[in-house]
C-alpha cells in the first residue's frame, strides 16, 4: 500500500521553505495537500528524485514552525507561463514526535472545520 492510501492528505496551504539543492538559498511554497506522511506543492527549483530536503513548515493560525526530513518521490514538470514549474511528492523520512503530533492535530481542525 502507498503513503497516498496510508495518511489522509488534506488540501491547505502550509508554508513550507527547504534550500535550492543548486544555490543553497532558501526557496519557498506552499503545499498543495499535506498529510502526516507528506506533502505535495509547486516549485520552480529543480529536484531529484529520492533528493533530501531539509524542511522548515509554518503552520498557520498555530504560530507553530518545525524541521523535517523529506525525500522527493515523485516530481513531475507542469505547463505555467515563464519558468519551469514542477509540482513535487515529497515523504516524510524524519519529523520529532512532538512536531508530528502538532501537524496531526493542526490536520484535524482543518478536516473538522471543512465538515
Amino acid at each position: 500500500m502507498d503513503e497516498r492510501r496510508r495518511s489522509v492528505r488534506v488540501s491547505t496551504p502550509v508554508l513550507i521553505e527547504f534550500p535550492d539543492p543548486l544555490t543553497l538559498k532558501t526557496a519557498q511554497s506552499f503545499t498543495q495537500d499535506i498529510s502526516v506522511g507528506g506533502v505535495r506543492f509547486p516549485t520552480d527549483v529543480r529536484l531529484q528524485m529520492g533528493h533530501a530536503l531539509a524542511l522548515t513548515l509554518h503552520l498557520p493560525f498555530h504560530n507553530a514552525r518545525f524541521h523535517a526530513t523529506g525525500e522527493v518521490v515523485w516530481l513531475r514538470e507542469i505547463a505555467r507561463l515563464g519558468s519551469t514549474q514542477y509540482e513535487v511528492g515529497a515523504r516524510f523520512v524524519w519529523i520529532d514526535d512532538p512536531d508530528r503530533q502538532r501537524l496531526t492535530r493542526h490536520l484535524q481542525s482543518v478536516l473538522s472545520s471543512k465538515v
